[in-house]
């Protein structure tokens, strides 16, 4: 979820520049996406989920490999951790400061009313193995960008709720202005866009706005729902 022009995104650039006829492979551009999550040291941002009159605050807290979720249902605040590691991420369930490992059963759980679901926060997708690129197509350019188009399989089917997902990756600062995510029958389910991004001072990068729609699966052309995750502005960095 964090998109900063950093070491991470300048291992891209070395990506591209060193491979001038080599495209890098979808394990190493989804490797430097991953490194930008975590090289910032400590972050903490807040917003709100946004799906018509339903407004869900949130929080977004990174420290070291941690990443913790905190959102406002009911009235009292909960909690969700996702824990990186080097092949994988685990999403814990905190209560009480607590951890629990997260039963795959609850990553589609919907949260607080909205369509947007632990699974998507997570981006757990980002994590998975044994990708491909797309050599550069018509789509490869996005919002007036070149990008890398990769198109990743779930590891495990049937567990989560794509069965792949197409991300596209912008060559130059890592950000990934739109995934999809497809269903067992290959069919869109869900697309998250960036809208708008927002920079600070000291030339680092976070989303501003970041739209997730819901696709209809007997005709993915139609969006169901829209949702919306919008930070508060970050404070610029003397």
């Amino acid at each position: 979820m964090k998109h900063w022009m950093t070491t991470a995104a300048a291992l891209l650039l070395a990506l591209a520049g060193t491979a001038a006829a080599e495209t890098p492979s979808a394990d190493e551009i989804l490797r430097a996406m991953r490194d930008m999550t975590v090289s910032q040291g400590n972050k903490d941002v807040l917003g709100k989920i946004r799906k018509g009159g339903v407004k869900v605050p949130f929080s977004l807290s990174a420290r070291g490999e941690t990443i913790a979720f905190q959102y406002k249902a009911g009235g009292a605040w909960k909690r969700f951790d996702v824990r990186i590691k080097s092949n994988s991420a685990d999403l814990l369930t905190v209560v009480n400061n607590k951890a629990t490992v997260m039963r795959p059963a609850s990553y589609t759980q919907t949260i607080a009313g909205t369509d947007v679901c632990y699974e998507d926060l997570s981006l757990r997708f980002l994590y998975w193995k044994g990708g491909k690129v797309i050599e550069n197509t018509a789509e490869s350019r996005i919002k007036g960008r070149d990008c890398y188009i990769v198109e990743v399989p779930n590891p495990k089917p049937g567990v989560g709720q794509f069965s792949w997902v197409r991300l596209w990756v912008d060559k130059e600062n890592g950000t990934s202005w739109q995934i999809d995510g497809h269903g067992p029958d290959g069919k869109l389910r869900k697309r998250f866009t960036i809208n708008s991004v927002q920079k600070l001072s000291d030339d680092t990068w976070f989303f501003k706005q970041m739209v997730l729609e819901v696709r209809n699966p007997q005709n993915p052309e139609r969006v169901l729902s829209r949702n919306y995750l919008e930070m508060d502005d970050l404070p610029d960095k003397k």
